[in-house]
């Protein structure tokens, strides 16, 4: 899975943790909301239990939720929480490269695509879990994430 699908699913995944409150969540429960194999929810979980963002109890009832309120959890923290690679990959040539034009460009693209990651990272981190939850408005019906199946 590409590195934009599992934040897409990092981000839905704590968006449900963050609705559901205290209350755990189960990896199938997420699965089953984002479309994808409990094993991908159960990595991403992993992932942000790593980092603080969330935690998980184990056995009957057990399952994830939030460690912090959902307005102290920035985009970019569930993104910093993949511990993904550089966004924008620049090929490596070597100096023995033919063209003079691919060994020079490298470290160009390398300085130009760190600074749009930079600018990504810093306006993910203007965005919280809590301000999400708001842009969502009323295409999320009070209750619904109660509603997911704890079967």
């Amino acid at each position: 899975m590409g590195s934009n699908s599992r934040l897409a699913v990092a981000v839905h995944t704590a968006g449900i943790l963050a609705l559901r409150g205290r209350q755990p969540v189960t990896s199938d429960m997420v699965a089953t909301s984002v479309g994808t194999n409990p094993v991908v929810v159960r990595r991403i979980i992993g992932c942000l239990v790593k980092s603080g963002i969330a935690e998980v109890r184990k056995g009957s009832g057990g399952g994830a939720f939030l460690t912090r309120p959902a307005n102290a959890i920035t985009i970019a923290d569930i993104y910093a929480a993949l511990g993904e690679d550089e966004l924008f990959q620049v090929p490596s040539l070597g100096k023995e490269h033919e063209c003079p034009i691919g060994r020079a460009v490298r470290p160009i693209l390398h300085q130009l695509f760190s600074g749009a990651e930079e600018a990504m990272i810093g306006y993910l981190a203007g965005i919280n879990l809590e301000d999400l939850i708001k842009m969502l408005g009323e295409d999320i019906p009070d209750g619904i994430c109660g509603e997911i199946s704890d079967d």
